[in-house]
């Protein structure tokens, strides 16, 4: 569990008296999560999350929350955003922006089905058709991310991971990246950030990395995501074309796509391997503080190193 900002229960009523949701009964920490400080929140009105959003500036919080709204007004199931009584999507509480939201039925998953992993492909590809309408200016450049925090990083890095990083930095420099169809995404798209009962996508949570990008960087991160063991150090391939074929019946890429997507898988695992890394040398004080090995997402990298071993574009 990560809480960065804890939240007294005296601070959290006076909170709540900005919207319509009753009267606090209970609210927990969430035992989940990374970057930010989450609560189960219950009041006389109903199940609710509340989020003191820790990893981006206040200046995103319109986007991501107008992109939210946005995928539920077209039918996606995600988690809803609650609107103060000024009308707001968002607030301050302990010198943090504050987003109320409606608890969502289901639970994350640890081990997806074929099943489950054929929804999120479908819901997936749904979301970016959504995304071709919306307001893309929010525009978050991959590589660029990745070689600022490689360079400030890269003194922590032994040199073997520093060849490492080198060279896949120079692979996702060959990607057309002004070319490659993009606009919002989520760009976190974990198993744990999809809540099922069942077969049953109940919504989709952690909305707090969408940016504009391109589809497939998109794609290919809810591809090593939801199809690679890192407990195993194995990739699911099996799983990984049952999402790329739904994903594809929906919106199939396109020629530019198609040759970039085993160079973009690795940029997907590059992206989470460097933050692991930024969280492990350079970590945020908190209360409580959840961190994750980097060298799962290193192993990963190195798997898709092999260009021969993944090809579910071709």
């Amino acid at each position: 569990m990560s809480v960065y900002t804890p939240v007294t229960k005296a601070q959290l009523e006076k909170y709540l008296q900005h919207y319509a949701v009753g009267e606090l009964i209970g609210f927990q920490g969430i035992e989940a999560g990374v970057e930010n400080t989450n609560y189960f929140v219950t009041t006389s009105d109903g199940e609710y999350v509340l989020t003191l959003v820790e990893s981006v500036d206040i200046s995103q919080l319109p986007f991501i929350l107008d992109y939210i709204e946005q995928l539920s007004q077209q039918g996606v199931a995600c988690a809803k955003p609650i609107h103060m009584e000024n009308n707001d999507l968002y607030g301050q509480l302990n010198d943090r922006p504050a987003v109320l939201m409606s608890r969502l039925a289901g639970s994350p998953l640890k081990a997806p089905s074929d099943q489950q992993a054929s929804v999120i492909g479908l819901t997936l590809a749904r979301m970016h058709q959504i995304s071709e309408q919306l307001n893309s200016d929010k525009y978050v450049h991959i590589h660029q991310w990745c070689t600022e925090l490689g360079a400030k990083l890269m003194p922590q890095l032994s040199e073997s991971e520093k060849q490492t990083l080198q060279h896949n930095l120079l692979d996702a420099g060959n990607i057309p990246w002004g070319t490659l169809p993009s606009g919002p995404v989520h760009a976190d798209l974990f198993p744990d950030n999809a809540l099922f009962e069942g077969d049953l996508l109940c919504g989709l949570i952690d909305f707090y990395h969408a940016c504009s990008a391109p589809y497939l960087y998109d794609l290919c991160v809810t591809l090593n995501a939801w199809c690679y063991d890192e407990s195993a150090a194995q990739y699911d391939f099996n799983k990984a074309l049952l999402i790329l074929d739904s994903y594809q019946s929906v919106r199939p890429l396109n020629s530019d796509e198609q040759k970039s997507f085993s160079t973009m898988l690795q940029v997907a695992a590059l992206r989470f391997w460097l933050s692991r890394l930024r969280d492990t040398h350079f970590p945020k004080a908190g209360q409580v503080v959840t961190r994750k090995d980097p060298k799962g997402k290193l192993q990963l990298l190195e798997l898709l190193g092999d260009s021969q071993r993944l090809q579910l574009a071709s």
